[in-house]
């Protein structure tokens, strides 16, 4: 085997290497984080607990119930727990945007910012 080819065989290794990983990169972060898409529209926290900032100090986080609307208007009873990255609490009536994984439970939150951006099921059913 020549040289030249050698390293042309050694790059197309190298090149088919990256790109496996890249695939089962791309597939865990799906399996893991992926999910359904809910809008829950915050009431009372149910309780709060401690949360651990990254700066050492540490903050109260709150647990919420509450029924969550995909955007083809189907009704699911959602629990999420608010973590170190926004701890704070929502204000109530707030619409919260949940991705619920259906190994993992609830893998992301964050509040609604503009209700304009809502599917229309969810807009009809939660926007007064």
């Amino acid at each position: 085997m020549t040289k030249q080819r050698r390293e042309w065989l050694i790059g197309a290794v190298e090149i088919m290497l990256l790109i496996v990983v890249l695939g089962l990169n791309i597939w865990w972060m799906v399996y893991r984080y992926g999910g359904e898409t809910y809008y829950v529209q915050n009431g009372k926290a149910l309780n709060s607990f401690n949360v651990s900032l990254p700066t050492g100090v540490t903050s109260t986080g709150h647990t919420y119930l509450g029924m969550g609307i995909n955007r083809h208007g189907a009704k699911r009873q959602i629990k999420f727990k608010t973590d170190a990255v926004a701890p704070a609490p929502f204000t109530r009536s707030k619409i919260v945007k949940v991705t619920v994984n259906a190994r993992y439970g609830v893998t992301n939150y964050e509040p609604v910012k503009n209700v304009k951006h809502l599917p229309v099921p969810v807009k009809n059913q939660l926007v007064s």
